[in-house]
């Protein structure tokens, strides 16, 4: 009897410990599961804490680039208020909208004047288009932000961020009434140092250029319009800070007969093709920055070693040598007629200046490359 009644107990316990381990019990052991944050709740715990690894997981799970937290912060918000550089262009370059504002009417511009451990945070954001005159009920913009920030206050960036907050009523006026004009970046540097804008109306975009049945579309700065020397083999440096996107190390410069017939080409169009046009802009250097925003540098005599294919380049880096080839000069084997010549393009569609007149360039171009870029004066009567 005593044996039957302890294999009874044995058999009790031993259900009794099964049971535990597997939680059956209100009282069991078992570990609970823990469910895994949400896509979103991910990203925004990612953006807080500068992963970037994990920032793409939730991306890659399905998480919205622009997923608000209860306050009405976005990842990239997040991002730009705990200085999460790389993070936060990674945000930018999903299509985070740089003009979203949270729940206190903050941009990420603003977050990251206010609370960025460096200035190169606000630099990004200016670099990818953020409107500077944004302000929060209390009118605060980024520029007021960032006088409590030691990091930008004390910064380079300082005098560029009130020159744009503080924007000259004339520019405004030629800008059509527009001190800041979004979709368009800020920030940039002139490719030579110490150069302005040319003085010319025909070395601007949109300047026609009709032996060749089209237009100009970037920037030239040529010796005697800058205000600084151009010669040949002027070092060029890169407007922001960015990605190498294509770099014609191993360019081959046209022959005369190679270069007449693709003026004849173009001739008998009635406007030049794309593919003829990128021919004659010669060696090239091309970089993309935060935003999307590509700039061009063509009729290069060399490109800099560090600017290979998907080398990250920092802002005033030289990316290449002021030349002249895809000119006929060129073709014509002389150095003559050597000018840096920049683009800044927006897509594959919508250059910087497109479609506006001279007075309204100059002012879209202070904006992007600073009110010192601009000459004392043009050939069309401006006077800066």
């Amino acid at each position: 009897m005593l044996r039957i009644l302890l294999v009874v107990v044995m058999v009790i316990v031993g259900a009794f410990v099964v049971a535990w381990t597997a939680g059956v019990l209100p009282w069991g052991a078992a570990t609970p599961t823990v469910a895994e944050p949400a896509p979103e709740a991910a990203l925004l715990h990612a953006a807080e804490d500068g992963d970037v690894a994990a920032a793409e997981a939730a991306l890659a799970a399905g998480a919205a680039v622009d997923t608000l937290d209860p306050f009405g912060r976005s990842a990239a918000m997040l991002a730009a208020a705990g200085g999460h550089d790389a993070l936060l262009l990674r945000l930018l370059d999903g299509g985070a909208d740089v003009h979203a504002t949270s729940q206190s009417g903050w941009t990420a511009l603003m977050f990251a004047a206010d609370a960025a451990p460096t200035a190169t945070t606000t630099l990004l954001l200016l670099n990818a288009g953020s409107d500077p005159h944004v302000s929060d009920a209390e009118g605060r913009r980024a520029l007021e932000l960032a006088r409590g920030n030691p990091a930008v206050r004390s910064s380079g960036l300082w005098s560029r961020l009130v020159e744009l907050s503080e924007w000259p009523q004339q520019l405004t006026a030629l800008s059509g009434g527009v001190a800041f004009v979004r979709g368009w970046p800020a920030g940039y540097l002139v490719p030579v140092d110490g150069a302005t804008l040319s003085s010319r109306a025909t070395h601007l975009p949109g300047a026609p250029r009709a032996y060749r049945n089209g237009v100009h579309e970037g920037f030239d700065f040529y010796d005697g319009t800058v205000s600084v020397e151009i010669a040949y083999g002027t070092p060029q440096r890169v407007a922001a800070a960015g990605v190498v996107v294509r770099a014609d190390a191993d360019y081959q410069e046209l022959d005369e007969a190679a270069y007449d017939a693709l003026i004849e080409r173009a001739r008998g169009t009635l406007d030049t093709p794309a593919e003829v046009l990128d021919t004659l802009r010669g060696r090239q250097v091309w970089v993309r920055h935060a935003g999307g925003f590509v700039t061009r540098y063509a009729h290069l005599s060399g490109v800099a070693e560090a600017a290979a294919v998907g080398a990250e380049v920092a802002q005033g880096a030289i990316i290449g040598f002021t030349g002249n080839s895809g000119t006929r000069e060129a073709a014509e084997g002389t150095r003559d007629g050597p000018h840096p010549h920049v683009e800044v393009w927006r897509g594959d569609d919508s250059y910087l200046g497109q479609g506006l007149e001279p007075a309204a360039i100059y002012a879209l171009a202070a904006q992007v490359f600073g009110v010192e870029s601009l000459p004392p004066f043009t050939d069309g009567g401006l006077v800066f």
